[in-house]
């Protein structure tokens, strides 16, 4: 969400454009309310505007402050309710720019009540009026995943990073948006794609994130040797509580690859360095029986 004071700024420029007398005056009632709200005083903003709209009824720039007051006092759906009579006041052939603009408030509010039809909808109505949006595609997606439009949601989020090639930002938020609704399956391009894109600077911490989580996933479903290139491409940069993770993850997958012995010292070296626990020395006393079992296989031979 925008800053309240540009959205003042906007409010106010188009309105004194749109004309004089009591359009002006509704203009100084719309900053009124503004201020208020900057104050958190609702109850003053709404008061300042209701003023505005009885100066200018049916102004659409009106309803969107009205809109944008709801929305920060957390009422959502009365947001909704003043964003959608401010587009139906707008009309079909209302300046384009303030039709997105409030299509954007909008959509905000749709999320915050769960109405993701509506924003699916509205999504579509912006991607209309701006098809090269990648952050448009974005929220599109992430609406239709909360429908169970998955196929949908994964070329809204492929058609996003096109326009915005390089955003590990929306990579990890899409993955995430699968993961909330236990379809990691569907978001695992999106996390390999963090991966891949290595440790960029400044970026170490999200890319060992990225990599614990895909290794464990890999480890999941018996990909150990995958796994493990995964742990050890990200280690030299990995700090803890991650690193933590990535170790132990190490070790397991030397064990269950049947090295133990590289298994056994990995995890002698993480005790080392983070102490005692049950799980661990559980899995060393386990490598060191296994250890003495191959010793005395060789020595039968």
């Amino acid at each position: 969400m925008r800053t309240i004071w540009s959205a003042l700024l906007l409010c106010l420029l188009l309105l004194f454009l749109s004309g004089c007398g009591e359009k002006q005056g509704a203009a100084a009632y719309v900053e009124q309310g503004m201020e208020a709200l900057e104050k958190k005083d609702f109850a003053g903003a709404k008061a300042a505007l209701l003023e505005a709209e009885q100066l200018a009824p049916g102004e659409p720039r009106v309803l969107r402050a009205m809109g944008i007051v709801y929305y920060e006092e957390g009422n959502y759906e009365e947001a909704m309710n003043y964003f959608s009579q401010a587009l139906l006041d707008l009309g079909e052939h209302g300046e384009g720019s303030i039709r997105e603009d409030i299509l954007q408030y909008k959509v905000d509010a749709e999320f915050q009540c769960s109405a993701y039809e509506e924003a699916e909808a509205d999504c579509g109505l912006l991607i209309s009026l701006d098809n090269e949006c990648a952050e448009y595609y974005l929220l599109r997606g992430k609406a239709r995943v909360e429908l169970g439009k998955t196929e949908e949601a994964v070329q809204d989020f492929r058609t996003a990073l096109e326009f915005s090639p390089g955003n590990w930002d929306y990579c990890e938020d899409i993955y995430l948006t699968f993961e909330e609704q236990g379809n990691v399956l569907a978001g695992m391009e999106f996390l390999e794609k963090l991966c891949l894109a290595g440790p960029a600077e400044g970026e170490e911490s999200r890319y060992t994130r990225a990599c614990l989580e895909l290794s464990l996933l890999r480890m999941e479903n018996g990909l150990y040797e995958e796994a493990l290139s995964l742990i050890e491409e990200s280690l030299p940069v990995a700090k803890d509580p991650v690193r933590k993770e990535l170790l132990y993850g190490e070790a397991v997958c030397y064990e269950r690859l049947g090295d133990f012995e590289t298994a056994l010292t990995r995890l002698l070296s993480y005790r080392d360095t983070y102490g005692a626990d049950e799980k661990v020395d559980h899995e060393i006393a386990f490598l060191e029986t296994r250890g003495k079992t191959v010793e005395v296989s060789e020595g039968n031979r």
